[in-house]
């Protein structure tokens, strides 16, 4: 694949960047708070001891909005206002995790009549893969 992809005015990068974040407890109680979901799971330690984790776990939206950081990133913006994507959850990101998010572009699909990459998503946390997945973005956004 080329350098760069033509997408009107602007270039599609055939590297997708690299999106590293590091999730502590504070991180997932700052997302609790924005989501409003305070599952015990995410932010009571004591509880989450007795689930099928032991710990704390992140939300899995938490997770997907750092996907969502990379691919408009890549796009400039594009990917929120006319990307799909297609994802499934693999494992949980525990406190102390360090997320990394980034993308391989698998080749051009065509959708709708519009070109668009196909891009597999690698999501992975200590060496595991969190999260599987594709996104599609449209070459022309």
């Amino acid at each position: 694949m080329s350098a760069d992809i033509s997408k009107g005015a602007g270039q599609l990068s055939a590297k997708l960047p690299v999106i590293v974040r590091p999730v502590d407890q504070a991180r997932i109680d700052r997302y609790a708070a924005a989501s409003h979901d305070f599952n015990p799971i995410h932010v009571d330690p004591e509880f989450s001891k007795t689930g099928p984790f032991g710990r704390p776990i992140g939300h899995g939206l938490m997770t997907l909005a750092f996907v969502s950081q990379m691919l408009n990133e890549w796009s400039d913006g594009a990917f929120d206002a006319c990307g799909e994507i297609d994802i499934t959850f693999i494992a949980p990101v525990f406190a102390g995790d360090v997320v990394e998010v980034t993308g391989e572009i698998e080749g051009k699909v065509e959708r709708d009549g519009e070109d668009c990459l196909r891009v597999k998503l690698l999501v992975s946390a200590g060496g595991r893969q969190i999260l599987a997945g594709y996104a599609i973005q449209p070459v022309g956004a």
